[in-house]
């Protein structure tokens, strides 16, 4: 059911969005997505085993806006609903894990050379995981460095690259309460996209994410993950 309002909620907002707009200034962009996920989740605190695995998909909706100084402001949100196992002790597998992950960023552009533009800045993450359907949680919330690379390889084909580096992670769940920095906490936020146009107001995205986190604390956590999504883009 949740997946369908994520969809729906995604495509009703291009809809209104196109009742209301009639401009072309294409300052705006609004994104939805859909795709694949697979990950590996370690968590001891939770459960006594090596790695759990988990696949699914997952949705994105995502919202970014250039400004006259071509500063670069986006917002994204990921859910993901899939099933914990382990070979390890199968009786331990989870047949609900849910995972929401909400990404601000403020970027300044600081080079526009011919078909390249490099923004530089902060970006925001907050991750919000359930199991058991939230009777356990553990929410995380990050800040870090991020670059965004974009190339116009041809008129109407671009690519881009985003890279996230968090450097501080506060950390609240049913295992524990804690502050974590660079000493401790690792984590590393990448994604790439090819974009083509279809028109000046619509594009199709293929974009692949790779996550990684880790805190090196007795209570090991881990997690990776790999997305492979494709989807619209709507420019107003």
């Amino acid at each position: 059911m949740k997946k369908y309002l994520f969809a729906f909620l995604g495509i009703s907002s291009l809809y209104l969005t196109a009742q209301n707009k009639t401009n072309t200034d294409q300052k705006n962009q609004f994104e939805f997505l859909t795709g694949y996920t697979s990950g590996f989740l370690k968590n001891l605190p939770f459960a006594p085993v090596s790695r759990y695995s988990y696949t699914g998909l997952n949705y994105q909706l995502k919202y970014s806006r250039t400004t006259k100084r071509e500063k670069l402001f986006e917002i994204q949100l990921d859910y993901l609903n899939s099933e914990l196992t382990s070979d390890v002790i199968p009786m331990l597998n989870v047949d609900s894990y849910s995972k929401v992950v909400l990404n601000i960023s403020a970027l300044k552009r600081v080079l526009y050379h011919d078909k390249l533009t490099i923004h530089l800045g902060l970006q925001a993450q907050t991750n919000v995981s359930s199991y058991f359907q939230w009777d356990l949680y553990d929410f995380q919330q990050k800040l870090g460095v991020a670059v965004r690379f974009r190339y116009q390889v041809a008129k109407k084909q671009s690519l881009s690259s985003k890279l996230t580096l968090p450097f501080i992670m506060w950390r609240t769940s049913t295992f524990e309460e804690n502050f974590y920095s660079l000493k401790r906490y690792q984590s590393l936020l990448w994604t790439a996209a090819y974009t083509y146009a279809l028109s000046n107001q619509f594009d199709v995205i293929a974009r692949y994410n790779f996550n990684y986190d880790r805190i090196q604390i007795s209570n090991a956590y881990r997690e990776l993950q790999h997305q492979i999504n494709l989807g619209v883009t709507f420019k107003f």
